[in-house]
């Protein structure tokens, strides 16, 4: 596993960044001021856990340069249920959607 210093005072702007070292298994010290003030390390959940969060569906994409796994047909059928009684959008919701009174 690799390993990478980060001060917390640039967090904000580099969140997604250090989320995708995470993803890709490295471990984050951050610091304050040049002082060691935490740990990040990245978890190993099981596969069931991945497996039911989608995650090995390309649900994780961190940034623009990741590539994603294909969509799988069907991944949620079964799992989504409409109601009887769900009612199609009124014209007046529509319309607000695009602006118009």
């Amino acid at each position: 596993m690799s390993e990478k210093t980060f001060d917390i005072a640039y967090l904000s702007e580099n969140l997604l960044d250090l989320l995708s070292d995470i993803q890709n298994h490295v471990e984050i010290t951050l610091t304050r001021q040049g002082v060691p003030w935490a740990k990040v390390l990245p978890l190993e959940p099981e596969e069931s856990t991945v497996e039911k969060a989608g995650l090995n569906h390309g649900s994780m994409a961190m940034n623009s340069e990741e590539v994603l796994e294909p969509r799988v047909p069907g991944f949620w059928q079964g799992k989504v249920k409409i109601s009887e009684d769900f009612d199609d959008t009124s014209e007046e919701v529509i319309a607000a959607f695009y602006g118009e009174e």
